[in-house]
């Protein structure tokens, strides 16, 4: 996708390319959004998210990560499961990847700060 003008039916999937040896990859956000899945109307839920991942033999190009994210912003879901949905689609990836973990810190909510850390299940 880097490079080129990419069409909204290719936000969710993953371009990847291929690395000499393996390296620790980290990706860090705040701009991850979801909609609060327990109050009607829109009530975003927004992240401070980070990505942690082995790129074995192909690393994940950053631009498609981040079109992938913006399909949250509509999605109602609880960050404990949005960790763990967003740590799966990484490990689609497969033998590419190794070690992946997904950290989500959402904004303060009644003066409350939940993080949450999830890896592939």
């Amino acid at each position: 996708m880097l490079g080129r003008q990419v069409g909204p039916d290719e936000y969710g999937r993953l371009d990847t390319f291929p690395v000499d040896r393996p390296v620790r990859v980290t990706f860090s956000t705040e701009e991850l959004q979801a909609l609060c899945p327990a109050v009607e109307g829109i009530q975003p839920d927004i992240y401070v998210a980070t990505f942690s991942y082995t790129a074995v033999t192909h690393a994940i190009e950053s631009k498609s990560f981040k079109l992938m994210l913006t399909t949250y912003r509509d999605k109602r879901i609880f960050a404990e499961n949005l960790a763990g949905e967003l740590a799966d689609r990484i490990a689609e990836l497969g033998d590419k990847v190794a070690d992946v973990e997904v950290s989500l810190i959402q904004n303060i909510r009644g003066g409350i700060i939940t993080e949450v850390t999830a890896r592939p299940g």
